[in-house]
């Protein structure tokens, strides 16, 4: 189940439980937003087709962080007469993770619960790592 919607200008799909980069939108991290410039909604073999948007259906969200993207180069000349302009642009985006997707407030598709990731790293100090190292070397040295 996924879902074609419109927002900053740009037709985007969006899926349950994906998470999408749009233009910039005026809510904080953590917010939760409603998108409802839906056109299209697309299930399997069945789709539903709006002239332009389907009334009632919406994409509920939560703003994950709002950045920056990538800087895009600009750079004019013009031949021969000695003019030249580089500048540089980057523009804002938000990343909003895509909770559900709702048709006239019956959820059609639901993202599972997120977890927080907790990542175990074993700490190892340098002494415990080169210990190791002169060891091997000096065992390699007596064996020949």
């Amino acid at each position: 189940m996924f879902a074609i919607l419109e927002t900053g200008g740009k037709q985007i799909k969006a899926a349950a439980g994906r998470f999408i980069d749009i233009e910039k939108i005026p809510e904080d991290k953590g917010s939760k937003v409603s998108l409802n410039n839906v056109l299209m909604l697309v299930n399997g073999k069945e789709s539903k087709v709006g002239s332009p948007y389907i009334s009632g259906a919406s994409v509920k969200g939560e703003v994950i962080e709002a950045g920056k993207d990538d800087k895009v180069i600009v750079y004019k000349m013009r031949p021969k007469k000695g003019t030249r302009k580089k500048f540089g642009h980057r523009q804002f985006y938000s990343r909003v993770f895509i909770e559900s997707i709702e048709l006239d407030g019956k959820v059609l598709s639901k993202a599972e619960e997120r977890k927080a990731k907790v990542k175990k790293e074993e700490i190892k100090t340098d002494t415990e790592d080169t210990s190791k190292e002169k060891s091997t070397k000096v065992k390699k040295k007596a064996t020949k």
